[in-house]
Parts: structure tokens; C-alpha cells; sequence
């Protein structure tokens, strides 16, 4: 996990599933994440972040996603939310309880790992396929 200094303050660089820029201060995740949930570890914000079992909004218009994912029968959540154009930071991390389970923030899935599609993957797989190109452009091999 890579890193800088933004006014003598250190962040962590993170990438996302949906987001490829995160950043993570290291005073929030000292001061806030790991007091308030010490569960959470700088790896499993990682982990969450890279490969979420589904992202969330509570709106179209909103500005805050939860990456959610399962790992050994508990639920954990990062919260990240836009900083600048192109960038989100993160808010929080925490264990999902049973009783915030399914609320407002659901409302609207950006991301289910077991329905997205990814469009690259499949630009890649075609890009050597002489098959789909003779197809594609309706010429004989």
C-alpha cells in the first residue's frame, strides 16, 4: 500500500473496485477506525475495497458509497465519499451488526460481484480472436 505526506499529514493511496483513486488519512484511520472499530485492519480495508461483494448509494445524486463485503460470516462496510474530482477518501470501516443490516443506504446497488459485467475483460478476451474479427467484419477466412 503506497503512500504520501499532504501537509505533514500521511495518506494512503487505495484502489477500488469502482474507484481507482482512494485515499485513507492516517489520523482518521488511528483517531476514528481504529479506536471506534478496532475489527478493522489496514488490510481489510483493502481487501473491502478491492473486492466488495456489492457497492452501494443511498441515492443516484449521492456522493458516499459502501463497499460491503462478507468474510467468514461477518458483513464489514467502508465508507468513502467524493474529496475532489476523480478522488474519494474514506470516512469509516466497520463490522456490519445485525441490526444495520439492510437500511436507506441500500437503496440504490452500484456493484453485485455476481451479476457486473466487466467490459474490459471482455475487450481483452476478443482483442486476439481472428474469429471475431472475421465475424465482426463479416469477411471470409
Amino acid at each position: 500500500m503506497n503512500h504520501y505526506f499532504e501537509d505533514n499529514l500521511k495518506v494512503f493511496k487505495l484502489e477500488g473496485k469502482l474507484h481507482k483513486k482512494i485515499i485513507l488519512y492516517y489520523a482518521n484511520y488511528k483517531n476514528h477506525i481504529k479506536v471506534r472499530h478496532p475489527e478493522m485492519t489496514m488490510n481489510k480495508i483493502e481487501e473491502i475495497l478491492n473486492e466488495p461483494d456489492y457497492v452501494y448509494k443511498q441515492s443516484r445524486n449521492s456522493t458516499i458509497f459502501y463497499y460491503e463485503k462478507n468474510i467468514l460470516d461477518e458483513t464489514y462496510r467502508v465508507v468513502i465519499e467524493t474529496y475532489k474530482r476523480h478522488v474519494k477518501h474514506v470516512i469509516t470501516a466497520y463490522n456490519v451488526t445485525a441490526e444495520e443490516g439492510f437500511t436507506v443506504k441500500h437503496v440504490y446497488c452500484v456493484y453485485d460481484k455476481d451479476t457486473f459485467i466487466d467490459y474490459e475483460d471482455i475487450k481483452k478476451g476478443y482483442e486476439n480472436d481472428m474469429n471475431y474479427f472475421y465475424e465482426l467484419f463479416n469477411i471470409a477466412e
